[in-house]
């Protein structure tokens, strides 16, 4: 599998499948049983000591599914908190910055809430904010619109083709919502058990044949895909 710069890749499948795993794979938050992820040419697996933590903490930014804000941070805190880190920035840079980013994701008048006194869907906003903050190359989203309304779900599809065109970043959003997705991404990867099933465009991904991709597409209880209530 191999994901074109500047594109945004869908990966889709049932709850459970690895879906999340593999994008804790790509970012070295577990470490892969067999096989190898190479990033710009750097092979990442086995490479995890300070020289390879750094070098994937500047090329990857990720919203986690419940956004992973600190609770005693405010948004503007959570935001800066990257730049801060790094120590690369000077303070007035850093606000300025940090300011900007908030503001790209509509945002603007709350700086100084706590999460806790926020949406849910307004977190994960200061989320997204946060793992572009550092502008890096790979943007990774899990399952973004996990405990959103509808209305608020689009909006967040909305805000993410909205920053991509800006940022230009190469991104893989990890969903469970089909055809919601579709109109993020313009290829599909879909896995189940740890495999992958399809690989290609909405047209071929919909297309296809397979017993377990049908049922997922129709969203069936009978089929290759064991449920559970």
């Amino acid at each position: 599998m191999q994901v074109v710069d500047g594109s945004l890749v869908a990966v889709v499948g049932p709850s459970g499948t690895g879906k999340s795993v593999l994008l804790k794979l790509i970012t070295g938050l577990l470490e892969v049983d067999a096989g190898e992820i190479s990033i710009d040419g750097y092979i990442v697996t086995g490479n995890r000591g300070a020289a390879g933590r750094e070098f994937v903490a500047k090329k990857m930014g990720v919203l986690f599914q419940a956004a992973a804000l600190f609770d005693s941070m405010t948004l503007f805190e959570n935001v800066s908190f990257p730049l801060e880190q790094r120590q690369e920035l000077a303070p007035k840079e850093i606000k300025e910055r940090s300011l900007e980013y908030l503001w790209n994701v509509g945002l603007k008048g709350y700086e100084n809430k706590l999460p806790g006194e926020i949406s849910i869907g307004m977190r994960k906003r200061v989320g997204i904010a946060r793992a572009l903050i550092t502008e890096p190359k790979y943007l990774f989203f899990d399952e973004p619109n996990t405990g959103l309304d509808p209305e608020v779900g689009q909006g967040i599809y909305e805000l993410i083709i909205k920053l991509h065109k800006r940022f230009g970043f190469t991104g893989i959003v990890i969903s469970h919502e089909i055809p919601e997705i579709f109109q993020v991404c313009s290829r599909v990867i879909m896995l189940y058990e740890g495999q992958v099933q399809v690989d290609g465009s909405i047209s071929e991904f919909l297309d296809c044949d397979k017993p377990v991709v049908r049922q997922f597409i129709q969203g069936t209880a009978d089929g290759p895909i064991q449920l559970n209530f």
